[in-house]
């Protein structure tokens, strides 16, 4: 036989010594798996053991363990790792020679190969824990002073004690309580060292192969939790963020190793989550909707071949046939309560949920495909429930059947009898769903919730669809309890009208589910919608509005609830000084002012955006220069402060000098000593001050700073002296300096170097006339940033562009200097100075600010083609080409005014 080919070339010997009976065994275990052809290979002796043992009693738990307490002797974890495969192996022969002889019942098998699991575990844990008591000492727990105990709970088929012969096997790990040990060592240091050793000696690769493969993703967190949990912490987990798919899953749990006592309480714990006195019927539609995911997943990869656990009328549809029963009534029924599938069906029979015809289809089914899956998965030793059709002879005939198209026949009449089952038992539900809800559910109807979007005003419903479906079938919604998944469900209809009247719906939709998705903020936006209505609205406004502050509000969930608590947009001093004596002193200093920045941030925005359709565009620039203005004051006081600043002042340029700070804004900020002395004495403190503004953390960034406004720009001193800046403004300045520090505004520091730096400012400003010479070199400036922006037809720079809103501020810059008014705003200057700018210039800073408010950064420049011109004239209520075209002929108009002014000031001059 082309299966013993091996034994023949090298160990003819052997099978000629072979009784015609141990013959036959090698011949058909060979037949039927590689694996154990290759450990009888290796090791001859077997095959006696298998012969001898194949008419013998299953050997069960106890005697499993008892056999495997040899190996707790050795020192070596490879060896170890060796004899622990080797007793798998070992016993995995002689179980699957049990089964290919038919000696025993399916379930009897299985539970045989669970036990055999249980006996490596069991092995693995007491070598670990043994080594580890060693290095970190014994493990106390913090409650009774006892000795905290470890164990090992079995989920999945070994759970159900249905092992399949080539699968993971899933646990989870659990230990009594958290405390130290009595070196010092954390408990839960102890127990994930420990735990991590059972998994390596469990899955450790060796010359015989490797014992088991592992799958601990069913714990608490999945891959992203900890390897082990405390009991307690177990408890506050299932009841606080346990989801429905938890219940599901913990179905199967038992003891596998360990203290059976710390498996007794966690079952305690547990029991009462899985199994409710009430179940509504979105468990069910959980469950189905999640087998569905299965089998399209499993449809999706496999050509010419049937997934048997996964596909239609296979394993996992008569499983969840079973669970969803057991689910829905096994708080009310505690003999449901069962892990065995078999066992569960013949009860759900006997309390005629099933009736008789169906749990003995369903239990005739379940035993043909469980034997079809072991066969496959015997035949190469790999994990995989794939049935190639192109296989169905050999299978057939290891199935018993005497034909091909008998097993097909077969096959296929009882996964359409377990379909027709499980559509069966759908119950009638009595709500009208929208079409977007009845695909959300069923995973079916695309088309027809695509032509819906469509109705609702999307441009494109197959990439809105796309949105939903990253909201609906992400991991985050289907670990929402029960009650919530029903109430976002429920919000569907809702959310669509929201939709509809919007007309910005793509990117209403698009920070819906960032926020949502990327922001793991879904459960926020249920919780809302349970107990908060206000909250809703606020959370949805942010979607509708803002990339920056969607972006904002999901990546720092605490923003969300300082914000909504707080009536008042701050605005003053007194403001943020309440905000920050809220926010925990246990926060690091400057964390705690860049998170009243960041909370201060997102309410003047969204009062902003609450107004945006207002006719009165100066208050609401107003508001926001103002209230973002002092909020910087605020933190630079604080940090003059914490550093303990003293005889030095800041001083401001830009736009936090001139009160028109924005989202986005920078800070340009000049430092002055007292003298030198002072300076040479306090210097560390402008860096300290500078480095705590600009270095990044877990809370972000307070301003990006911006020091080429100081003497000699980016190569000056940080922080000269007084006597250096009168000396510098008399003889080294520059014509666009002048401009500059109109204004220069006092920000903090010492009042006496205020007063003497407030007199050399107004010297510098107004000690010399602005002739024609000051204008010409004001306009060459001028000339050379509106170079830098190099606009295009499909280009344009909003600010230090041609006609910009750098046009108007040096206008007014001029006119300041000219008329010797210490003013230090712009649009205060353009009231006084320019009054037929002023709705040019707010139409401008408008386009800004709303620019801005997308991304949250100093962005100026806008693309004929950018999704941002979209946005910001929606925010106006007209087509992007509008907006363009205005844009155009608002710059051009200040263009000429600038130049007409610029001749008549050149004329005067």
């Amino acid at each position: 036989m082309a299966k013993l080919t091996k034994f023949e070339t090298l160990k003819k010997d052997f099978l000629q010594s072979l009784s015609p009976e141990k013959y036959t065994l090698l011949e058909r275990l060979a037949d039927y798996s590689s694996c154990i052809a290759d450990f009888i290979f290796r090791h001859p002796d077997q095959l006696d053991y298998i012969h001898d043992n194949i008419d013998r009693p299953l050997l069960g738990r106890d005697k499993l363990i008892e056999e495997i307490k040899e190996l707790q002797d050795i020192n070596d974890t490879n060896l170890f790792a060796q004899k622990l495969t080797f007793f798998k192996l070992k016993h995995f022969s002689r179980i699957v020679a049990k089964d290919i002889y038919k000696k025993h019942d399916l379930l009897d098998l299985t539970e045989e190969y669970s036990y055999l699991a249980d006996a490596s575990f069991e092995a693995c844990y007491r070598k670990a824990i043994e080594k580890v008591k060693k290095r970190y000492g014994t493990p106390i727990d913090q409650e009774t002073g006892k000795e905290a105990e470890g164990s090992i709970i079995a989920l999945g088929k070994l759970g159900g004690l249905d092992l399949n012969y080539y699968s993971d096997v899933d646990v989870m790990y659990v230990y009594s309580n958290e405390g130290k040990t009595d070196k010092g060592i954390s408990n839960r240091e102890f127990f994930i060292e420990v735990f991590k050793n059972v998994t390596m000696l469990m899955t450790k690769r060796n010359i015989e192969g490797q014992p088991w493969v592992v799958d601990l993703d069913l714990r608490p967190e999945g891959k992203k939790g900890f390897i082990a949990y405390s009991l307690p912490a177990i408890e506050f987990y299932y009841w606080s963020h346990g989801r429905t798919w938890e219940r599901h899953m913990l179905i199967k749990a038992r003891h596998s190793a360990g203290n059976k006592d710390v498996s007794k309480e966690f079952m305690r714990i547990v029991k009462p989550f899985v199994y409710r006195k009430h179940a509504g019927i979105e468990v069910f539609e959980e469950i189905v909707e999640m087998k569905r995911l299965i089998e399209e997943e499993a449809r999706k990869k496999i050509k010419d071949a049937i997934d048997i656990k996964r596909s239609e009328g296979c394993i996992r549809e008569i499983e969840f046939t079973v669970q969803v029963f057991q689910l829905m009534y096994g708080g009310k029924i505690p003999e449901l309560q069962e892990r065995r599938t078999v066992k569960v069906l013949e009860k759900l029979v006997k309390h005629k949920i099933l009736s008789e015809n169906q749990g003995k289809l369903l239990k005739e089914a379940y035993y043909f495909l469980r034997n079809l899956e072991h066969i496959i998965q015997i035949k190469n030793c790999i994990q995989t429930q794939t049935f190639h059709i192109k296989d169905a002879e050999e299978y057939a005939r290891k199935m018993g059947f005497t034909s091909k198209e008998e097993f097909l026949k077969k096959l296929n009449s009882l996964r359409k009898e377990v379909k027709s089952i499980f559509e069966g038992i759908s119950p009638d539900i009595d709500i009208k769903l929208t079409p977007l809800q009845s695909f959300i559910l069923t995973k079916h109807y695309e088309e027809e919730a695509q032509n819906y979007l469509k109705s609702l005003g999307f441009k494109n419903p197959e990439w809105a669809l796309n949105m939903f479906k990253d909201i609906f079938f992400s991991k985050l919604y289907i670990e929402l309890s029960e009650n919530s998944k029903e109430v976002l469900f429920s919000f569907i209809p809702t959310f669509e009208n929201k939709l509809k009247e919007f007309e910005d719906r793509e990117d209403f939709l698009l920070n819906f589910r960032k926020m949502m998705i990327d922001g793991g903020m879904l459960w926020v936006f249920v919780s809302a919608l349970e107990q908060n209505p206000n909250l809703v609205e606020f959370m949805l406004n942010i979607a509708k509005f803002s990339d920056y502050i969607s972006d904002l509000m999901s990546k720092d969930r605490e923003l969300l609830d300082w914000a909504f608590g707080i009536e008042d947009v701050p605005r003053e001093k007194k403001d943020f000084e309440k905000e920050l004596s809220v926010i925990p002193q246990n926060i690091d200093s400057i964390d705690r002012l860049k998170k009243l920045k960041k909370i201060v941030e997102v309410l003047v925005s969204l009062q902003y955006l609450s107004k945006i359709h207002t006719d009165n565009p100066e208050e609401r620039l107003r508001d926001i220069n103002y209230s973002l203005s002092n909020l910087a004051d605020f933190i630079l006081e604080q940090l003059y402060l914490y550093y303990r600043g003293e005889d030095f002042a800041i001083y401001s340029l830009g736009k936090l000098g001139s009160r028109e700070m924005n989202i986005g804004s920078d800070l340009d900020l000049i430092f002055v000593f007292k003298d030198e002395e002072s300076k040479n004495r306090l210097i560390k403190i402008p860096v300290s001050i500078v480095k705590a503004l600009t270095s990044y953390s877990g809370e972000g960034i307070l301003y990006n700073i911006d020091l080429r406004l100081r003497p000699f720009g980016k190569g000056g001193e940080l922080s000269p002296s007084l006597s250096f800046y009168k000396n510098y403004f008399q003889k080294e300045a520059r014509v666009w300096e002048r401009l500059a520090w109109t204004k220069a505004r006092f920000i903090t520091g010492d009042k006496n170097v205020k007063d003497s730096m407030e007199k050399i400012i107004e010297e510098f400003l107004f000690g010399s006339p602005i002739d024609r010479k000051f204008i010409n070199e004001a306009v060459d400036m001028r000339f050379k940033l509106e170079g830098l922006a190099r606009e295009t037809p499909e280009e344009m720079d909003i600010k230090l562009g041609k006609g910009g809103i750098t046009d108007i501020e040096f206008l007014v810059q001029i006119y300041i200097l000219k008329n010797k008014k210490r003013i230090t705003n712009i649009l205060e200057g353009v009231e006084i100075f320019k009054e037929n700018l002023i709705d040019d210039y707010l139409f401008l800073r408008e386009v800004e600010a709303r620019l801005r408010m997308i991304k949250g950064v100093g962005l100026s420049k806008i693309y004929r083609n950018s999704p941002f011109l979209y946005r910001i004239s929606h925010s106006f209520g007209i087509e992007p080409d509008e907006l363009w075209e205005r844009l155009i002929e608002t710059k051009k108009e200040i263009r000429n005014i600038f130049l007409r002014e610029i001749k008549i000031l050149r004329e005067r001059g």
